[in-house]
């Protein structure tokens, strides 16, 4: 059987509308599994149900997160935040990470990631870094728009992408500060941004990476990422 991959979903207040980006579940297809759309549901029983049935959940790119979320206050700065993705985002990733099944964070999934572990956030990137990139790229989607670097090469998504330097795109204002105890940095921007994280301890397929490698697997180098984790799934 294909494994189950869940995606969650967008959701736009304004028009009552759960969404999910043709990519995300095309990316799931193409590497050997089967998408499940998950809208940012409340009732964490049926939330307990998915993660049951599921084999494998990707938290997918979106608004800020709250700040409360890492004990802050928001800044002038912060962007759009959706309280129903946090809260159903937040108890997805605390019970994967409980059961140890296969999770992949893309932008602010990688986020999430970051803040159920016990890490923070940069509520902004141009008034809180010193000369950054532009890291909301004028340019496609697939396009790779800056560089990152592979700093742990004893690391997964070395392991996966098998280069030190790739050129990846970027849609994001915010970025891991502190990284939680529990994940270890494994990719960084020129500036210093993190762009990828996973679990020091290798127990599970962990990941998070700040840009959308959904929109560039037309490079084979990125369809790997949703072929390992579904590797992972099968394996389980």
């Amino acid at each position: 059987m294909l494994p189950l991959i869940g995606i969650t979903m967008s959701f736009d207040y304004d028009k009552n509308q759960a969404q999910l980006g043709e990519k995300y579940f095309h990316a799931v297809q193409l590497a050997g599994g089967l998408p499940v759309a998950i809208p940012p549901i409340q009732d964490e029983t049926a939330l307990k149900a998915l993660v049951e049935k599921l084999d494998g959940i990707i938290l997918s790119g979106g608004p800020d997160i709250d700040p409360s979320y890492y004990n802050e206050k928001p800044s002038t700065n912060l962007g759009d935040v959706n309280p129903c993705r946090d809260t159903a985002e937040m108890f997805l990733a605390d019970e994967m990470l409980r059961v140890k099944k296969p999770l992949l964070g893309i932008c602010r999934g990688m986020q999430v990631l970051n803040v159920v572990l016990g890490g923070t956030l940069f509520q902004d990137i141009p008034t809180e870094f010193k000369q950054p990139l532009k890291h909301v790229q004028s340019a496609p989607r697939w396009h790779g728009s800056h560089e990152i670097e592979i700093v742990e090469e004893d690391s997964a998504i070395f392991q996966i992408l098998r280069q030190k330097h790739l050129c990846v795109n970027s849609f994001h204002h915010q970025a891991v500060k502190e990284p939680a105890a529990s994940c270890k940095v494994s990719a960084l921007a020129s500036d210093g941004v993190v762009e990828a994280i996973e679990l020091k301890e290798a127990d599970m397929f962990c990941i998070g990476v700040q840009w959308h490698p959904e929109e560039m697997i037309r490079d084979a180098v990125f369809l790997r990422i949703f072929e390992s984790m579904i590797d992972a799934a099968k394996r389980r």
